[in-house]
C-alpha cells in the first residue's frame, strides 16, 4: 500500500479493502498492520470508517476482519456488468442448449455460493434460481468444489465456521464425512450435489481456474431433476462443462 500513502483518503481506504480481499483468511489487526505497513492508529481509523460504511466487518471473535455485505455486493455488480458478462452468458446459454438443462456460474462468498449468472432449461420440472441467489457451501456442488481446491489451512479455517445444517436426508453434516467428500472431489475434478440441498434436485459442477491454472476462482454447474440427471449419467456431461469452464476462465482472470 506504499503508493496509496501519498494519495487521497478515499484511495487509501480502497487500498486497505484490496489488502483484506487479497488475503487468504480473515486477518487480525496485527496482520493488517504488518501487511499494509501502516501505523496502528491510522489503521484503526480507516477500519472504523470502513465498518461504518458496511464495507468491512469484524468476525464474532472481535479480532479478525473480512469484507462486509456492501463490498461483496459491489464485487458482484462489477463481475455481473463488466465487458465479459455478455460473453459469459453466451457460454452458459450454449451449455444449457447443448445439454438441455439449467446451467449456472457461481463464486464463493464467505460460507455461501452466489449465482453470478444462470440460464434456465426450457424443459419442464425445473427449479428456478435467480441471478444473485445464495446457497450454503456445504450442500452445493459448487461450494464443495471451492472448498476442495482451497489451500488446506484456509479450508480448515472456513470449515470451522460452517454450520452443517441438514436440508435433506442426503446433506452431509458429519465433518469427517465432509472432509472425505472434499478429498474425493479434488481427486476426481468434479463435484456432485445428490439431493443435498433440495430433494429431487441433482447438480454436477466443475472448477474454473485462473489463467495460471492454480486457483479455483469460480465454478460452472449443471442442475436438473433427478429423473434426468443422476450419478448414473452425470459423467457424460463433464466434457461439455470442462470446455465451457476453460472458455469462462478467459473472461474472469
Amino acid at each position: 500500500m506504499e503508493d496509496a500513502t501519498d494519495s487521497s483518503p478515499a484511495l487509501k481506504a480502497f487500498g486497505l479493502l484490496e489488502t483484506i480481499a487479497a488475503m487468504d483468511h480473515a486477518p487480525t489487526l496485527a496482520e493488517l498492520t504488518e501487511t499494509a505497513n501502516l501505523p496502528k492508529p491510522t489503521l484503526h481509523r480507516w477500519l472504523a470508517m470502513l465498518e461504518g460504511a458496511d464495507l468491512v466487518r469484524r468476525l464474532p471473535d472481535g479480532r479478525r476482519y473480512e469484507l462486509a455485505s456492501r463490498a461483496t455486493a459491489l464485487a458482484f455488480a462489477i463481475l455481473s456488468n463488466n465487458p465479459g458478462s455478455t460473453l459469459r452468458h453466451q457460454i452458459l446459454q450454449r451449455v444449457a442448449h447443448d445439454l438441455g438443462e439449467s446451467c449456472n456460474l457461481t463464486v464463493l462468498q464467505g460460507t455461501e455460493v452466489m449465482y453470478l449468472d444462470r440460464v434456465e432449461a426450457a424443459l419442464p420440472l425445473r427449479v428456478a434460481f435467480q441471478k444473485g441467489s445464495r446457497v450454503p457451501a456445504h450442500c452445493s456442488a459448487s461450494g464443495k468444489m471451492f472448498l476442495a481446491h482451497m489451500p488446506p489451512a484456509k479450508r480448515q479455517r472456513l470449515i470451522g465456521t460452517l454450520v452443517f445444517e441438514r436440508y435433506t436426508e442426503n446433506t452431509l453434516t458429519d465433518p469427517a464425512a465432509f472432509e472425505a467428500e472434499l478429498s474425493r472431489i479434488k481427486r476426481l475434478g468434479y463435484a456432485l450435489d445428490d439431493e443435498e440441498f433440495l430433494s429431487g434436485l441433482f447438480c454436477v459442477a466443475v472448477p474454473i481456474f485462473d489463467k495460471a491454472g492454480k486457483d479455483c476462482i469460480a465454478a460452472i454447474a449443471l442442475q436438473a431433476p433427478v429423473v434426468r440427471l443422476s450419478r448414473d449419467n452425470a459423467a457424460e456431461r463433464l466434457p461439455a462443462l470442462r470446455t465451457a469452464a476453460d472458455a469462462l476462465s478467459a473472461t474472469l482472470s
